[in-house]
């Protein structure tokens, strides 16, 4: 029994607009590993989590509610972190939402008094705070690269015949 391939992930000449002779640029790139993008999806996450933690557990004063802004993107990564080690679900679209969440914590700090040197806090306390940015961004960008089938995520493979 033949299994049809999926054209999303093989079949590029379906991604070649009318009038054009190539297909975008990144859909020509695709890296098939499945497990260890799935280990870095989840090591991303549990920096974000754990930077959030280290600001939350430093008392610095951000902005009204930041404590509580903190305590969710660190259950929010909890959350993640458990669903995605134990089981096989499909759970990158949660993972947005865990980066979307320290990337708002990290704008409300600029509106706020945000942990800067230049504010007072100590230099790990500020790189907490920016690598929670940084590593939200990341998180971004590999989830663009899932949904438009340049990475690939376990238990999903694209399928290559080589």
């Amino acid at each position: 029994m033949s299994q049809q391939p999926n054209p999303d992930t093989e079949d590029i000449k379906l991604h070649v607009k009318p009038g054009k002779t190539r297909a975008p640029f990144f859909r020509y790139i695709r890296i098939n590993l499945p497990r260890l993008t799935k280990a870095a999806i989840l090591v991303i996450v549990a920096l974000i989590g754990g930077c959030a933690w280290a600001v939350l557990s430093s008392g610095f004063d951000i902005f009204a509610g930041s404590d509580i802004a903190l305590g969710l993107v660190i259950a929010l990564a909890a959350i993640f972190l458990v669903l995605g080690l134990v089981t096989k679900w499909r759970i990158w679209g949660f993972g947005a939402v865990v980066a979307a969440a320290g990337i708002l914590v990290y704008f409300g700090g600029l509106f706020g008094h945000a942990p800067f040197v230049g504010n007072g806090a100590g230099v790990y306390l500020a790189a907490g705070w920016n690598t929670m940015f940084f590593a939200s961004l990341a998180y971004c960008v590999i989830y663009w690269a899932l949904n438009y089938g340049v990475l690939v995520a376990y238990p999903d493979t694209q399928g290559f015949e080589d």
